[in-house]
């Protein structure tokens, strides 16, 4: 989930770089963005693994992920990080590309095809960030209930459907690629 918020977060950055400011991205550029995500990946999926919070079981007990439940001020203050750092951060910026894109994009009359296909690429990262945010949400709010105290309104039947829905935001880009992109 973090790589693919992360990726998400790039490209629309990519996007906004390239539309706003007219600046195309360069291959170095990119690998190193890769290389960002993948270690922004490790150091908070890992974290619990040095002791900053601790996986268990999930609810319905056919997962894991941290644990939202403890109410230890260190496990806390990771969850309270983990959301802000993984998922409002990240949603911020591609609210602020987004909104400067549409800006540019509402403003400019020069070159109509490359806006054209700007705009037909900014509307497929804009679908792939709704999907991922739809599929991920209610995941976040189960967690986040459960982190507050209020455990006992997420029975396992509650728990695992938002699990499930999350997992499986990283098969929905492929479907959204093959029919909005005809390189793909």
């Amino acid at each position: 989930g973090i790589v693919s918020i992360m990726t998400l977060t790039v490209l629309t950055y990519e996007r906004y770089i390239r539309v706003v400011h007219g600046k195309v991205i360069d291959f170095s550029w990119s690998w190193r963005a890769i290389a960002y995500i993948w270690l922004y990946s490790l150091a908070w999926t890992g974290a619990p693994l040095l002791g900053w919070n601790r996986y268990t079981l999930e609810i319905h007990g056919l997962g894991c992920s941290v644990d939202w439940k403890s109410k230890d001020p260190s496990d806390t203050s990771f969850v309270l990080l983990f959301f802000l750092g993984c998922l409002v951060a990240p949603v911020g910026i591609m609210a602020y590309c987004y909104g400067h894109i549409l800006y540019a994009v509402r403003m400019t009359v020069q070159v109509i095809n490359l806006l054209k296909y700007e705009k037909k690429v900014a509307k497929m990262c804009f679908l792939m960030i709704s999907t991922f945010l739809i599929c991920w949400i209610p995941y976040a709010v189960v967690s986040l209930l459960v982190t507050n105290g209020y455990s006992k309104l997420v029975t396992p039947t509650v728990a695992i459907i938002p699990s499930f829905f999350a997992k499986s935001s990283t098969a929905y880009n492929p479907v959204i690629y093959i029919f909005m992109s005809r390189k793909v």
